[in-house]
């Protein structure tokens, strides 16, 4: 069973990343996302987890599918970054 807290740590990592390669402020991805800036920064530090339906959003908000987001976050876990 995998850890809950090193699942979101690492979604934090991974939301931080394709963040900045598209050259989004945590205000600018919360702008296209609609959710407050604060709930971007909590995710990223990992001391809160998306819910499906935001797991959606950010994906949109960042272009990518959600189903690609979650590969990211389950290839680090399975290379134990």
């Amino acid at each position: 069973m995998r850890d809950k807290n090193q699942s979101a740590k690492i979604f934090g990592h991974v939301l931080r990343e394709q963040r900045l390669a598209r050259g989004y402020t945590q205000d600018k991805l919360a702008e296209l996302a609609k959710v407050d800036r604060s709930h971007i920064s909590s995710l990223e530090r990992a001391t809160r987890s998306p819910l499906i339906p935001t797991l959606f959003i950010l994906a949109d908000a960042l272009n990518i599918s959600a189903s690609q987001l979650i590969e990211l976050v389950e290839q680090r876990l399975k290379s134990g970054q």
